[in-house]
């Protein structure tokens, strides 16, 4: 997957990892600089890596729900790429109900008093720091470097 990735977004094709850093380097890029690079919105991955069925976009779970919210209008005309947007950015974007904790249904309080949110099973409780605290920009997490383990929006890129 990163080489079908960085293939689309250094405009080849079937570059193997090794291939792709000579590419990177002709086109004045390291490989750190090529896969921060931004990832395009709707890429088929299938065509790119020669799979047998087409299987159509691919997303992972935060960018799928970014896709389904872009889809659904939530974004108006600002420019999003759902690749780019990971579980963090899905939570702290300003489109949940913040009151949300005064008003969950009784199961929701009995599983969980203390929080704001629904969390009715798992043996681990979550935390969602800045949560719907952000709102929506133009190309929004399209250029925000971050650092695990804390992936700290750094305020200069983003």
């Amino acid at each position: 997957m990163i080489a079908a990735s960085l293939n689309f977004k250094l405009g080849t094709y079937g570059l193997n990892m090794s291939e792709l850093a000579v590419e990177a380097g002709k086109q004045g890029l390291n490989l750190s600089e090529a896969m921060a690079l931004t990832e395009v919105d709707g890429l088929d991955y299938s065509n790119q890596i020669g799979a047998f069925y087409h299987d159509g976009v691919s997303y992972v779970c935060s960018s799928f729900v970014t896709a389904m919210w872009k889809a659904g209008g939530l974004f108006g005309n600002l420019t999003i790429n759902p690749g780019e947007w990971g579980p963090k950015d899905v939570y702290q974007v300003d489109f949940f109900d913040k009151n949300f904790g005064e008003t969950r249904p009784e199961a929701c309080k009995d599983a969980d008093p203390d929080v704001h949110f629904c969390q009715l099973l798992g043996k681990y409780r979550f935390t969602f720091p800045g949560f719907s605290s952000i709102k929506p920009y133009n190309e929004m997490n399209d250029h925000c470097p971050s650092i695990a383990p804390d992936f700290v929006r750094d305020p200069y890129y983003c």
